[in-house]
């Protein structure tokens, strides 16, 4: 497990522990992971190839997750060391947009990913590639303007997304490490409907009760808030993706796509049940 105290890789590594699977943890510093005890916990770092083949032994299948312009180099490094040690099969986490975006309205986003599969699918591993689009935990960064404002602010206003539940990326994931038939696919991840960032902050305070306010703020804004979190090569890359999906209409994050049902045999969560699962955060 890469990613294992991440959004997305904490829950895969939860559901594999509790239906008992033997799961190893890599992270860069274990004595801050706060992993379930019994988790094999192991010290190393997708920047250093010298440190992942010790992390690597005796382990069949990997769950890989890394973020940022990095991503490209970090994936690279774990499937040359996986296809050294053996391992048959890597469920690799990348992005909505690798393929079902247009050419002339790709991003460095885009690009970081695209190279990250590349590394996968033309090397000797077995592999399932989930392609999400955006996370409806992103709403979780409105909690302390919800709490103490009522008010949510984001550059984006009226773009319909399709947003996916982490949950369900992870479920999927988890079938996919797990079941046979994935091998050699990618599936598209999106939740069931398309909303606008002003419908999902309505659908939100429906859930909680009360009314919530809108205001949209800039591009720029919300680049200082991603680079106070992340590198700034990443929050570039972040707000190209963002801007150019303003701009150019192409409605690719609006699309709905079925790789949830076809993996799990349901659709995933709607954005109101992901709210209402979640409303305690906002409260």
């Amino acid at each position: 497990m890469t990613g294992a105290t991440g959004n997305i890789g904490g829950k895969v590594l939860t559901r594999l522990y509790a239906a008992g699977h033997k799961v190893r943890a890599l992270t860069r510093d274990p004595s801050r992971a706060r992993l379930p005890e019994g988790v094999d916990v192991v010290a190393a770092d997708l920047g250093d190839p010298a440190t992942l083949p010790a992390a690597l032994e005796g382990v069949n299948k990997v769950f890989l997750m890394s973020l940022g312009h990095n991503k490209s180099s970090h994936d690279a490094h774990l499937v040359a060391a996986a296809q050294q040690a053996g391992v048959t099969h890597i469920v690799q986490l990348s992005t909505l947009g690798v393929e079902e975006v247009d050419e002339e309205n790709d991003t460095p986003l885009g690009r970081w990913h695209r190279m990250a599969e590349r590394a996968l699918t033309e090397s000797a591993v077995g592999w399932t590639i989930l392609r999400p689009n955006g996370f409806m935990t992103h709403a979780l960064g409105w909690a302390p303007g919800v709490r103490g404002e009522s008010v949510v602010r984001s550059p984006i206003a009226d773009l319909a997304e399709a947003l996916v539940a982490p949950e369900d990326i992870a479920d999927v994931a988890v079938r996919a490490l797990t079941t046979d038939g994935h091998e050699g696919v990618a599936y598209a991840l999106t939740g069931p409907e398309a909303l606008t960032t002003r419908q999902q902050v309505a659908v939100l305070g429906e859930v909680l009760g009360r009314p919530l306010r809108f205001e949209q703020i800039s591009l720029e804004e919300h680049h200082a808030v991603l680079a106070a979190r992340y590198s700034q090569e990443t929050a570039d890359g972040v707000v190209k993706a963002l801007r150019t999906a303003l701009e150019s209409g192409d409605d690719f994050r609006g699309r709905v796509f079925p790789g949830v049902e076809q993996a799990l045999g349901a659709p995933g969560r709607t954005f109101r049940q992901w709210a209402t699962e979640h409303a305690h955060a906002f409260r």
